[in-house]
């Protein structure tokens, strides 16, 4: 739903300079949903040397300070009895959050106005929060909220930008005209009926709230109805909408006298990361295990520890390694078998005799040993297998290189002749005997029978099994083979 409106606006101090300004709002309802969280520190040291940590129930870590030398640049925290404030703007502070860089305060500046059917009327006045400029309006924790009925609520904003200061406008309509607008699923949900949200741009460090009625739906019953109207910036965690703050059973502005809690985001440097750690001594990221980060909420970077590790990044020292074995961090570090702490990390194994895909992550069982039998039995029935494959393989291989050299023999030593002249008939009374004739004749190609030794072989001399004598010559392997 888009709703567009003119509006001619009054002079107003808005980061520090006064501007006339004709504009156009445009309205564009959203809505999100995050978390607020904290992280504990631990034993590590949080502060400057001999610099108090807390200011009554508020931790205050490094770069924010109470007392000279005990914070950097814009973060001085001024502490007394009834709190903690920023130094900077005045607002109180009621929580630091180191790791996500962030600040939650207490937004003293709820808008409200009353206009009653008797003619009576009253309002807040302009109430404009400005805060420095490494400290932004966080647009991931906190929603422009409106509470009323028939009027158009605007946010207009202020930031400061490269080259100069810009303004942004954010608006929302809630549309309502008397009780029976309302049923009970309406009753803690801000979506348009009595209430409305709406996010805004980033990079803003400073803002004020308005509400204007609309002619033609802003009426007497209205009024009778719904007299007073409230808009503010508020963590969106924190706000729960209840239709008695629209008929008036409840004041809002009464109820939250201090104001409403709102989230910061802070930088500790206006440069990106790429510029700020060529900066030598002026950067501020000073632990050894440490990061700079970029920030999404404007320009300008914040400093964490590494992972694995744990502390204060500002301070030289600052981040000490985690024990993410220690019993107290299993909830963030799980393990659920034998834990090792590494500097910066850790490993997670199963005891002996049971196995986990990842301990880390599943339970470790009791290894099955039948399994883990049978795949040992398989893998060596198979190693057997192919050593006998790759044995039986050779040996062919052997038995024809064998068979090759008898051929070549036979050829080398006339035997393709010979046997071309006995099956031609040239010769009658040729008779090629076997091997194993030979060696029965020789006695095994005996030393005993040996006539002599020649270029191509051994000469021996044989009896037959008819008694006739016979000389053979034995071919020595490799005797006719040219030389390379």
């Amino acid at each position: 739903m888009y709703i567009y409106v003119t509006l001619l606006l009054f002079n107003y101090c808005l980061v520090g300079q006064k501007l006339l300004l004709l504009f156009v709002a445009t309205l564009t309802l959203q809505y999100r949903s995050t978390v607020y969280g904290s992280v504990p520190s631990g034993s590590i040291s949080m502060t400057q040397p001999d610099c108090p940590d807390k200011c009554g129930d508020v931790s205050i870590p490094y770069p924010f300070g109470t007392g000279v030398g005990c914070f950097q640049g814009a973060f001085n925290v001024t502490c007394n009895k009834t709190g903690a404030y920023l130094a900077s703007t005045d607002v109180r502070v009621l929580e630091i959050n180191l790791s996500l860089g962030e600040v939650r305060v207490q937004n003293p500046y709820i808008s409200w106005n009353c206009n009653y059917t008797n003619g009576t009327r009253s309002s807040s006045g302009l109430n404009i929060l400005s805060l420095d400029a490494f400290h932004k309006v966080s647009i991931n924790k906190n929603k422009f909220t409106y509470i009323g009925c028939s009027e158009l609520a605007m946010m207009v904003g202020g930031g400061i930008g490269s080259n100069e200061d810009y303004l942004t406008i954010n608006s929302c309509f809630s549309y309502c005209t008397n009780a029976s607008n309302f049923n009970d699923k309406d009753d803690k949900e801000c979506r348009g009926k009595g209430c409305c949200q709406t996010s805004f741009a980033g990079n803003i460090s400073g803002f004020y709230t308005v509400a204007t009625p609309l002619l033609g739906i802003y009426n007497s019953d209205v009024q009778s109805f719904c007299p007073c109207s409230y808009s503010f910036v508020v963590e969106e965690e924190w706000f729960t909408f209840s239709r008695s703050y629209v008929n008036s059973s409840t004041n809002f502005a009464s109820r939250n006298k201090d104001g409403v809690p709102l989230v910061l985001d802070w930088i500790v440097g206006n440069e990106r990361c790429s510029d700020a750690i060529n900066m030598g001594p002026q950067y501020l990221c000073q632990a050894k295990n440490s990061s700079c980060v970029d920030v999404s909420n404007g320009p300008g970077y914040r400093c964490n520890c590494s992972s694995g590790y744990e502390g204060n990044p500002y301070l030289k020292d600052g981040c000490r390694d985690i024990d993410e074995c220690h019993p107290q961090n299993n909830p963030l570090y799980p393990c659920n078998g034998k834990c090792v702490n590494s500097d910066g990390n850790y490993t997670c194994s199963c005891p002996s005799g049971s196995r986990s895909d990842d301990a880390k992550i599943y339970k470790c069982v009791k290894a099955d040993t039948s399994t883990t039998r049978n795949m040992a039995i398989g893998i060596s029935a198979s190693i057997v297998f192919l050593m006998v494959c790759i044995f039986a393989l050779h040996a062919e291989y052997q038995k024809r290189k064998l068979a090759k050299e008898k051929d070549r023999f036979f050829d080398q030593n006339g035997g393709q002749i010979l046997y071309h002249q006995i099956m031609s008939k040239q010769v009658d009374t040729l008779k090629i005997y076997t091997q194993e004739d030979l060696k029965k004749a020789t006695n095994d190609f005996g030393e005993s029978t040996e006539l002599g030794r020649g270029g191509h072989g051994t000469v021996y001399r044989g009896i037959l099994k008819d008694n006739r004598v016979v000389t053979t010559d034995r071919t020595r392997l490799g005797a006719n083979k040219s030389p390379p």
